[in-house]
């Protein structure tokens, strides 16, 4: 046993349990402060001790960075270059390892956000992580927390998924690189498109955890309130989840929405989710803040055109050759869930959105050939050729070796 460790044992056998809860917010940094130490010695940096690529994640988890993690896997796949997973889920930071020491990396890619990164490293035991590291991080205004930003030493390369992500993370102490999530064709080429219920169809997505201030569905129910009005031969569908978390606020998205608008809360499975998308004549995302912007993306691979608020993460991928980009000015976050406060996102121009809307009903041409452009779009940016591009030469060489059995 560590010194440590005998340290610890004794703290827990002869500290009241009481005086242990006590003392728990004084000694919380003391272990983030080691944990920090740990990961910042010298650890192979250089892949000079070979092994696997390793993707570290929530691995089964159903929010964002953990499908990014699934991504990344699939991605490799794909390409023919075996990966190991390793899943994180129930991680918490601990004063020492648990488990045998893991073989060293030609990469350990972790697609944790940093205080999840930090918990990992603290049970993984970051000392014994030999091999160069990567984390691959998602936030969605504009200004990383400055604790991320320090928080950077933990890894010797920030991946984030868009340029937008890569600015708000400026001044971050590892270098910071653009890999975009991959998407997979394949996964869009058998949908069936939901049955039409009108002339015209639109869809917004979105999850409450998510934030639906930053989501903006009500401006997505206003734009098209403005274009149509009351018009049964359009309609809008806002598709949620996790409204039963918010119960106040899916009630006033409800009320809200006149009768040729539909909210419906739940959890779907994909395919219905995909299906519903395909059988849009359009996708509305009049978002205030995306670091990414997947369900755009993923309307592109599905050939429906998009209404997308032109700022943040989907400028990457979006211009007017695939989508209409509604201009916006900037205004302080405001958000009664509270998920995020502080600094500054976009205000979409709703008479914009709508006018929009009306132009794309009335040009079917247009939105076939935006559907057109918008996969080809998918083929030649998001593709997992086109990410694979994007990672560094050492873990490129990493992987080639790899799938070559070396």
């Amino acid at each position: 046993m560590s010194l440590l460790g005998g340290l610890r044992r004794s703290w827990r056998g002869m500290a009241p349990e009481g005086l242990r809860r006590a003392a728990q917010p004084l000694l919380s940094p003391l272990l983030e402060a080691h944990v920090r130490g740990q990961a910042q010695r010298p650890h192979g940096a250089d892949g000079a001790a070979g092994g696997p690529l390793r993707i570290v994640g929530y691995m089964s988890g159903s929010h964002g960075i953990a499908a990014s993690a699934r991504l990344a896997a699939r991605a490799f796949a794909a390409l023919g270059v075996p990966v190991e997973q390793v899943d994180m889920a129930g991680a918490a930071l601990t004063w020492e390892a648990s488990g045998p020491a893991p073989s060293p990396a030609s990469a350990w890619i972790f697609h944790l956000n940093p205080p999840e990164l930090l918990a990992a490293l603290g049970q993984m035991g970051a000392a014994r992580l030999i091999g160069p590291r990567y984390g691959y991080w998602a936030w969605e205004l504009p200004q990383a927390p400055p604790l991320w930003l320090k928080d950077a030493a933990l890894v010797d390369e920030v991946w984030v998924p868009s340029r937008y992500v890569a600015q708000a993370m400026r001044g971050a102490r590892a270098p910071v690189r653009v890999v975009p999530h991959p998407l997979f064709l394949e996964d869009y080429e058998s949908v069936r498109p939901a049955r039409r219920q009108a002339e015209f169809q639109a869809v917004s997505l979105f999850d409450f955890n998510s934030s639906a201030a930053r989501k903006n569905p009500r401006g997505a129910l206003a734009a098209f309130a403005k274009a149509f009005g009351d018009d049964a031969s359009a309609r809008l569908v806002i598709k949620t989840q996790n409204g039963a978390s918010f119960p106040q606020a899916l009630e006033a998205l409800s009320a809200a929405a006149p009768a040729n608008v539909e909210v419906i809360d739940g959890v779907w499975p994909y395919e219905a989710v995909k299906s519903l998308i395909a059988g849009s004549d359009v996708l509305i995302s009049l978002h205030r803040a995306e670091g990414f912007g997947l369900t755009p993306a993923e309307a592109l691979a599905l050939r429906t055109p998009v209404v997308a608020t032109g700022w943040s993460g989907v400028t990457d991928f979006l211009d007017e050759t695939v989508a209409v980009m509604i201009g916006s000015s900037p205004t302080p976050v405001e958000d009664p869930q509270g998920i995020y406060a502080g600094q500054t996102w976009a205000e979409p121009d709703l008479d914009e959105a709508a006018a929009a809307l009306r132009a794309l009903r009335a040009a079917p041409e247009r939105r076939a050939q935006m559907a057109a452009a918008g996969r080809a779009r998918v083929a030649e940016r998001l593709s997992p050729q086109a990410w694979f591009t994007t990672l560094p030469d050492a873990v490129k060489a990493a992987a080639m070796r790899a799938a070559q059995g070396r």
